[in-house]
């Protein structure tokens, strides 16, 4: 056998190898995951919640959360609706008739999930992220009020913000992690003045395993996103983030059993 052969077989195995006695919790990435062709149900559906929820070994989901032209949430993760739906424009532009009547383009057309007590009960069968797609501090009070009307147990559900701003905004009312795109972001004065920041939401390939333990000891979580192979997930799971937000479920419930 080629010495190139042999090489791309190895990998291969490292990729689908089984990471054992891991720690991190497994959570869907909207659901069922994004870019996932395997996938049975579209993200942020319902059936992909209930789908994802029911399989031994996943903690819960995270869901991307968008708030209509009334100021009614729903789950929907793209900034435009023409490519997944039969609508057209944004879930911010659209009233909420509008939105009750779209659906995905999938061969199960399921419709859009408004973000209500039915879905809310429905996500407390297990542990929720809801990433909050804000378009501009002028809508983060509305945003804000409209989740406190659904009365959310705190003990079930955490946000993901995307600036410090809105952390500072929903800190005293949820648990609240903060999207960063690189570790420099957290500087030692933000880490030291932000008790009320649960922790950080960062792309797996963004940070190292020493990085994830220095936050870990000093209290904060770390949840890691963006996996999809199964070298990425294994990846993933060897740096052990607090939690695991996969594109694929079963495959990363796989490897870490």
């Amino acid at each position: 056998m080629r010495l190139s052969s042999l090489m791309g077989v190895l990998l291969i195995l490292w990729g689908c190898s089984k990471v054992n006695n891991s720690t991190t919790k497994i959570f869907g990435h909207a659901a069922t995951g994004l870019q996932n062709p395997n996938a049975i149900y579209h993200d942020n559906s319902m059936d992909a919640i209930r789908y994802a929820c029911a399989l031994p070994g996943c903690s819960g989901v995270e869901v991307d959360v968008r708030m209509d032209a009334q100021g009614q949430l729903w789950l929907f993760h793209d900034e435009l609706l023409d490519d997944e739906t039969n609508l057209s424009g944004s879930v911010e532009e659209m009233t909420t008739d509008e939105l009750t009547s779209g659906h995905y383009r999938t061969l199960k057309k399921e419709p859009l999930l408004k973000l209500n007590a039915t879905t809310i009960a429905e996500l407390s069968q297990g542990y929720t992220f809801l990433d909050l797609k804000i378009p501009g501090n002028s809508k983060a009070q509305e945003l804000k009020s409209a989740l406190l009307a659904l009365e959310i147990d705190t003990a079930k559900f955490a946000l993901i913000v995307s600036s410090l701003s809105f952390v500072d905004l929903f800190k005293s009312d949820f648990q609240v992690f903060l999207s960063i795109n690189e570790v420099t972001a957290l500087t030692s004065e933000l880490l030291a003045n932000e008790p009320g920041l649960r922790g950080v939401c960062i792309r797996s390939a963004n940070i190292s395993r020493e990085e994830i333990n220095f936050l870990k000891s000093i209290h904060k979580e770390v949840i890691c996103y963006e996996v999809r192979s199964a070298k990425g997930i294994r990846a993933g799971l060897i740096k052990e983030p607090t939690y695991l937000l996969t594109d694929d479920l079963k495959l990363t419930l796989g490897l870490r059993n």
